[in-house]
């Protein structure tokens, strides 16, 4: 029994530090300020994109695809709607547009003890949107590109 009580607790500890990492992010999103990605992405981050076949390793890579999904979705009609927290795991279920197509997707977002982003998974529906976001990304990253 008291092995269980420590466990629960442990488990809870590490829930409650993730709420508070989610919050940071929440922020960083509202504020519109890609600094904070410096700040909430581990150096060794992988992204793994909805349109790009093999994940993409390491903090700049995953700070460049987070800014561009930013640029493509209508970040206006950007929301969460569920949050799951599991540990230092989550998935965030989200609702947005690409000019007048509906997206559902998921954030999976893993951390670390630190409150850095170490695994970022983007899942999206339908096909439709999928076919949009390839095209509007590209335009995306592009311009990303060569502003650095």
């Amino acid at each position: 029994m008291l092995l269980a009580s420590f466990q629960s607790k442990v488990f809870n500890t590490s829930m409650n530090q993730t709420h508070a990492y989610l919050e940071k992010w929440h922020q960083g999103l509202k504020s519109q300020e890609q600094d904070f990605l410096d700040e909430i992405l581990d150096d060794s981050c992988i992204f793994t994109s909805p349109i790009v076949f093999k994940p993409i390793e390491g903090k700049e890579m995953s700070k460049l695809y987070l800014m561009g999904a930013g640029q493509t979705f209508d970040m206006e009609r950007f929301q969460y709607v569920r949050e799951l927290v599991d540990g230092l795991d989550c998935v965030l279920e989200f609702e947005t547009y690409i000019g007048d197509i509906s997206i559902n997707g998921v954030d999976i977002i893993r951390w670390n003890e630190k409150g850095k982003i170490v695994d970022f998974k983007v899942m999206i529906r339908p096909l439709q949107a999928i076919h949009a976001l390839q095209a509007k990304m590209s335009e995306s990253l592009d311009a990303l590109q060569k502003r650095s």
